[in-house]
């Protein structure tokens, strides 16, 4: 069997750890942070990661918060204009949003009781040259090491050269839950705004990502100091959501409304990414490039941890399959990798691109169809169907018509 060195210690860094582990596959996780700082630091980013992600979860032994309590069944969407779009889509499968904080440092106990090692490595180009020469193959899932021009941007598969949105996220008090529990994604013209149940470690509290439109209104929650004013922040996010997510600023309770923890909030603008899928060290030996050190998208499909642990899942089975593992393998898997985030990159740079016409129809007919608003909302669990539904108006006219005429 193989011995392989994960550089990353995030959702696709361990769901391989621990896939690879369940195959007999000797492994090592070069950690950024140790467990316990991950725990106790800022927090990294507020995934949902939906069905087949927690299916997965399942597979591994490590579904630790899959209980109705936890479970996110739908999503309801709302943009106001003529005509109002508004409708609940319910998912095929139960989605879940954890904290990283509390969801990374688990995930790392189970590698480690089961007999993982662990290191903690700066993850630069030099350092990861260096522990290649005890393994046979290096897997870098560090966003980090893509920062170091290890993996160079591939401009084929990046359309944008800056982000396109400015983002702000944060952890909050006194949003009142729904029933069934859902994601609620308000669209405006200065942006979108999403909220959803998030389990932390002092318990559920709801999650918010404020996606601004560059130079709109909504920007300004992005360089506000939430430390020095963590108040005004908290007014100024209200009034905000009062202006452009009206139905979601009904649930709030004034005086209970603000961050949970001091610097529990996420700002700065991302631009999407596809990077090169695999590199030649200063060794010569291969380094494949997995999650946020391969593909960083725009967080607003929500698919950046699902499609990590999908990629995961696949490169296991590639590594399981056997070797050589060298430039050939990762030239190799690095493209079959692609067939499966192609999809998940085109649907979400669809997303912040100027609005499709044909999109806006897919939100009117589900506001008026039950069928639509569930098949649509069905597909952030199924992210190759839901880009065949909207890559152009011809799919989705014949989807459309698929969904409607089903019983």
């Amino acid at each position: 069997m193989p011995d392989i060195a994960i550089v990353g210690a995030g959702v696709s860094g361990l769901h391989l750890a621990l896939r690879l582990q369940q195959a007999g596959v000797s492994t090592t996780v070069y950690a950024e942070r140790a467990p316990e700082e991950v725990a106790a630091g800022r927090p990294l980013s507020l995934p949902v990661r939906f069905g087949h992600t927690v299916r997965r979860e399942r597979e591994l032994g490590v579904a630790h918060w899959d209980q109705p309590e936890n479970h996110t069944l739908g999503v309801r969407l709302v943009a106001p204009g003529d005509p109002d779009i508004h409708f609940l889509g319910r998912l095929d499968e139960p989605a879940s949003g954890v904290d990283l904080r509390l969801y990374l440092p688990r995930l790392t106990a189970d590698y480690l009781e089961r007999g993982g090692r662990l290191e903690v490595l700066a993850p630069d180009a030099a350092e990861i040259d260096r522990v290649s020469g005890d393994h046979d193959l290096v897997v870098v899932a560090s966003g980090r090491a893509a920062r170091t021009g290890l993996f160079p941007r591939d401009p084929e598969r990046s359309p944008y050269a800056g982000p396109q949105r400015i983002l702000t996220a944060g952890l909050l008090h006194g949003i009142a839950p729904v029933e069934p529990g859902h994601i609620h994604f308000q669209v405006s013209e200065a942006g979108e705004i999403f909220s959803t149940r998030i389990l932390t470690a002092d318990g559920p509290v709801h999650g918010m990502v404020v996606e601004a439109l560059p130079g709109g209104p909504l920007e300004q929650l992005a360089s506000y100091d939430h430390l020095g004013d963590p108040a005004g922040f908290a007014k100024t996010l209200l009034g905000l959501v009062g202006e452009y997510a009206p139905q979601l600023r009904e649930r709030v309770t004034d005086s209970e409304f603000g961050i949970v923890r001091p610097g529990d909030v996420i700002q700065g603008g991302l631009t999407p990414t596809v990077r090169r899928g695999w590199t030649t060290l200063p060794s010569g030996r291969p380094a494949l490039a997995l999650g946020d050190a391969w593909v960083l998208n725009d967080p607003l499909t929500g698919q950046g941890a699902n499609l990590g642990s999908r990629c995961a899942f696949e490169l296991a089975g590639l590594i399981v399959a056997g070797g050589p593992f060298d430039t050939a393998f990762a030239e190799r898997a690095s493209e079959l990798l692609w067939r499966i985030a192609e999809p998940v990159v085109a649907w979400s740079n669809l997303n912040i691109g100027p609005p499709p016409e044909h999109l806006g129809g897919i939100f009117v007919a589900a506001t008026g169809d039950q069928r639509v608003a569930d098949a649509f909302v069905t597909n952030f669990n199924h992210p190759a169907d839901m880009w065949e539904a909207v890559r152009s108006p011809e799919a989705t006219g014949a989807w459309l018509e698929r969904v409607t005429a089903a019983a």
